[in-house]
């Protein structure tokens, strides 16, 4: 069961996963030894998943970003589960998912150019029987671009 200590630790590493003990502990309002035990806790628990570096965009070339919306040929299972496991594999693909309404899936795709853009989706949506049509929206700017998740979203599933 968290409490209000760990999941201001869990936002604080969210942030910031290369946090010092020292400067966690602060924040929290604990003792080092007692920090350093809920984030052992925190990551055997499976509260966290893993770290990761985040790469500064303004320093490499802009790679060409679309949000993909995929239509399946029908609606079921079998078609999504082998559709899903499939774009998974696909190096372009930075996220899938799932969603309600027209579509049934929605991906972020990275490219080096609209013309390599045009060669996977030739290759990948022209070409998989699964994929009944598609529709691409480029990104021109991003004003937000976060993978964290906020306060009040820090409540645990019950069993």
């Amino acid at each position: 069961m968290l409490d209000p200590r760990d999941k201001r630790l869990l936002l604080a590493l969210q942030r910031d996963a290369r946090r010092t003990n020292a400067d966690l502990a602060e924040e929290v309002g604990l003792s080092l030894s007692a920090c350093a035990k809920r984030v052992a806790r925190l990551w055997s628990e499976g509260y966290l998943a893993r770290a990761v570096a985040l790469i500064d965009r303004r320093r490499f070339r802009k790679p060409v970003s679309a949000a993909v919306l995929v239509t399946l040929t029908a609606p079921k299972a079998s078609v999504s589960q082998d559709f899903a496991r499939r774009i998974t594999a696909c190096e372009q693909v930075t996220q899938v998912h799932a969603v309600t309404g027209e579509f049934d899936f929605l991906l972020i795709v990275q490219e080096r150019s609209i013309d390599a853009y045009h060669d996977f989706a030739q290759e990948v949506f022209g070409e998989w029987p699964s994929v009944a049509s598609y529709r691409t929206n480029f990104l021109l700017r991003s004003f937000k671009n976060e993978n964290t998740l906020p306060a009040f979203c820090l409540t645990e599933v019950e069993d």
